[in-house]
């Protein structure tokens, strides 16, 4: 009996202590006073964990709206570090050997040795998923770091992460140095969205780790998305460079190791071995013009308002780097996006078009991709999960471009049911006239008299933005509303969409037939094979619009 006392005791024991280490002891906030001093711990160089004195100042804020830590570093990290860096987010500060918080907080333009730390027990809170709480002070956060990213994409990726208060920075990024050790208390860390030939993330520092290996790092919020999915990442960081505004790490961000859960106030918050859901996309852009291919292969983390930007980054930056020229051209653009809605089982979108522009193609060609990417993740009718993302590019530096002179029937007389061949005469750019040749059936339903029919090229953008408008739009009148009830009805509208090398054939709005004459102009008439409109693909940009009437008779 004695022996299984000692042996439970000694279970209980080795329990505790294994306890004792994940979870050293906590310092509650209402125990700090000014005065204070403690140690913190971070990484400037490498891996190797340092440790910086801190001094506290004293505690505002109240327990309704929560408390931050005012505390001064010092020390030789902190003078080989230019300061409180961009970077130490999440350091975890010690005193009296219990963990009280978290550097977070910081004022820019402002002595860097000062900063706001986050209580400990706030950031614990995280594992209970807590309401996310603003802030007044400006976080310690690391701007993005953008590996295998060109200085043009770079700059349009800042562009589109301006909504969501990011930054991106070519230095740093991806590289093949990463860290061997556990993540412990000070350990650098890296929280990314997208890996592979392109990787997207920042460097923080790691606050606490649980025995269960849950960790706490950052001390404030990433992008404050609530729940997420990031990836979390061992990190090497380089160096700590003083900056007039703040200092900042400079690092690589090397394996995923985990996910990152939770994106709150007080800091982020996820567990090592977990998989991150992820979207794999596929890039390749030629420049005909120079014979050049690049591609890029990356997996950007499967989030709903997230993605349709990250798709957009990769798409350019790619072009950026194929193309290393500002300017104009064709561009023949293609791309694939596989998936299963919750409710209408598998999903494919697929597109093909053209585009033309003098300058900035680059920014141009991604807008119908954007969209349909945005349609698919924010859609109202149900969730949908994204397998994967296939790009493909082919740009020039002509004008693949023809605009309409005129059009002219060789039938001025046709029957419901015929088929009648309509001669357009087309101004390529800088060459000499064409014609073209195409048909239109006149519809079976159609009634006698005058049929004026509008003969066009494609308009690509007006569809899809409409098409966004309306799935969003609320309060429109009954006879107005889309008849579209459910996504597979806006994926076969993005599908068969006008193209902008679309040679279109339109009846003018209310001459249609009976039936059909009501949807003359609406979505439903965009379809391939409507009566009311029948389209030619054509080698090039179409461009312009003139009109023709046709006499029906029996």
């Amino acid at each position: 009996m004695k022996k299984q006392i000692f042996i439970l005791s000694l279970i209980i024991w080795c329990v505790s202590s294994v306890l004792a280490y994940a979870n050293v002891p906590l310092m509650p906030v209402e125990d700090i006073v000014p005065g204070m001093r403690g140690i913190a711990k971070t990484v400037i160089a490498g891996d190797t964990i340092e440790e910086f004195d801190v001094e506290v100042l004293g505690v505002i804020g109240n327990d309704a709206m929560g408390h931050n830590i005012l505390i001064k570093a010092s020390g030789d990290v902190i003078d080989r570090s230019g300061g409180i860096a961009q970077g130490m987010s999440g350091s975890p500060v010690y005193i009296n050997g219990r963990l009280a918080g978290a550097v977070a907080f910081g004022k820019a333009f402002t002595d860097p040795q000062y900063c706001f730390l986050t209580p400990i027990g706030r950031m614990l809170d995280l594992l209970n998923e807590p309401a996310p709480r603003p802030s007044e002070f400006l976080p310690k956060n690391t701007p993005l770091m953008a590996g295998g990213f060109t200085e043009a994409g770079v700059k349009y990726l800042s562009e589109k992460l301006e909504p969501f208060g990011l930054k991106a920075t070519g230095v740093g990024g991806s590289g093949a140095v990463s860290s061997q050790l556990p993540l412990q208390p000070g350990s650098a860390v890296g929280v990314s969205l997208m890996r592979g030939d392109i990787q997207l993330g920042a460097l923080g520092t790691v606050t606490w780790v649980g025995d269960d290996g849950k960790v706490l790092a950052f001390g404030h919020p990433f992008m404050q998305r609530g729940e997420s999915c990031y990836f979390m990442n061992k990190a090497w960081i380089l160096a700590s460079l003083p900056n007039l505004e703040s200092a900042y790490k400079v690092g690589t961000i090397g394996e995923t190791i985990g996910t990152f859960t939770q994106d709150r106030s007080a800091g982020i918050a996820g567990k090592i071995g977990q998989g991150t859901p992820v979207v794999p996309v596929y890039v390749s852009v030629t420049d005909g013009a120079r014979g050049i291919n690049n591609s890029s292969r990356v997996e950007i983390i499967d989030d709903e308002v997230l993605l349709p930007a990250m798709l957009d980054a990769v798409a350019y930056n790619t072009v950026a780097k194929t193309m290393d020229r500002e300017g104009g051209g064709t561009a023949r653009f293609s791309f694939r996006i596989d998936g299963r809605g919750q409710v209408s089982g598998p999903i494919n979108v697929q597109r093909e078009n053209m585009y033309y522009a003098n300058a900035g193609i680059g920014k141009l060609i991604n807008q119908e991709l954007v969209e349909a990417g945005t349609i698919l993740t924010q859609n109202k009718f149900e969730k949908v999960d994204i397998y994967g993302v296939n790009i493909n590019i082919v740009l020039d530096d002509k004008a693949e471009v023809a605009e309409i002179i005129s059009a002219t029937a060789r039938e001025k007389e046709a029957a419901p049911g015929d088929t009648i061949h309509i001669d357009v005469q087309l101004q390529p750019y800088r060459a000499p006239k064409v014609t073209k040749t195409v048909m239109f059936k006149i519809p079976k339903e159609q009634r006698e008299g005058k049929l004026p029919l509008t003969v066009r090229g494609g308009s690509s953008m007006a569809w899809i933005q409409n098409l966004l408008r309306k799935q969003r739009e609320e309060g429109v009148p009954a006879q107005q509303k889309d008849t579209r009830k459910t996504l597979n009805d806006f994926i076969k509208s993005i599908n068969d969409a006008d193209q902008n090398n679309d040679l279109i054939i339109d009846i003018a709005a209310g001459q249609g037939s009976p039936n059909t004459a009501a949807q003359a102009g609406g979505f439903a008439s965009m379809l391939e094979g409507s009566p009311m409109k029948q389209k030619t693909t054509m080698n090039f940009i179409v461009d312009g619009t003139t009109d023709i009437v046709v006499d029906v008779v029996k």
